[in-house]
């Protein structure tokens, strides 16, 4: 089955605090981003890749491009004001069979075998999300009332990408109004009734939000364990 790649990188990132936006920030010699595609190049070499830009970006994106080569990506695709939009918007660029895969463009680091493994069961089950045990204690807080609450952990996940679908059931999942609850993929696939597989996710599928994160990036690429 034809495998595809939405690769979502419409915001300018400022909680970073610099100017360049943080998909762009120079890793160990490249920018941030393209150390995610090349990610997804190894795993899924036939993969078509879209990547949704920020078209405030796009100038900058082909200058990059210019200096570091090609990023891989056979669509270029603008935005939109929510996640929710940017993906529908990368989905519009792709036929109606196959697994597509949706992936945040500043995760750079999800091994070999974690893709592989999301595409394989999204190919069999329909949807594939890859998550991981949340490792911190979790509170609830009741902001209303002014009451918090300790949480059993060992029945939360933290969610990854990339999560995967069939392709069709995607696209017609994404045919709906915009709501708030719909912070990922996987949200807006079970608002439309169906079912979400839950695959093994990757420890180092880090997603660079903050300087701190860039820091453990840049060593990151300089481990041995990013061997895949």
């Amino acid at each position: 089955m034809k495998q595809y790649v939405v690769m979502v990188a419409g915001g300018t990132g400022t909680r970073m605090r610099q100017t360049t936006a943080k998909q762009f920030l120079n890793v160990e010699g490249l920018p941030l981003m393209w150390w995610t595609l090349r990610r997804f190049k190894q795993a899924l070499p036939e993969a078509e890749v879209t990547l949704v830009l920020h078209d405030s970006l796009f100038e900058e994106f082909a200058e990059l491009e210019t200096k570091h080569g090609s990023a891989g990506a056979r669509n270029l695709v603008p935005g939109g004001a929510e996640r929710f939009h940017s993906v529908k918007a990368g989905l519009a660029m792709l036929p109606d069979a196959g697994v597509v895969g949706i992936h945040d463009a500043v995760r750079p680091f999800p091994s070999v075998d974690t893709i592989r493994r999301c595409y394989a069961l999204a190919e069999s089950q329909g949807s594939a999300v890859p998550v991981v045990p949340v490792k911190d204690s979790i509170r609830r807080v009741d902001h209303m009332n002014k009451m918090n609450q300790a949480q059993d952990r060992s029945m939360l996940m933290a969610v990854q990408t990339p999560q995967c679908f069939d392709l069709a059931t995607l696209k017609s999942a994404f045919d709906t109004p915009y709501r708030p609850e719909f912070t990922d993929d996987a949200s807006v696939m079970e608002a439309a009734g169906h079912d979400i597989h839950l695959c093994e996710g990757d420890s180092w599928n880090v997603k660079v939000t903050t300087p701190e994160d860039l820091t453990i990036a840049k060593a990151f690429v300089r481990s041995a364990w990013l061997e895949a």
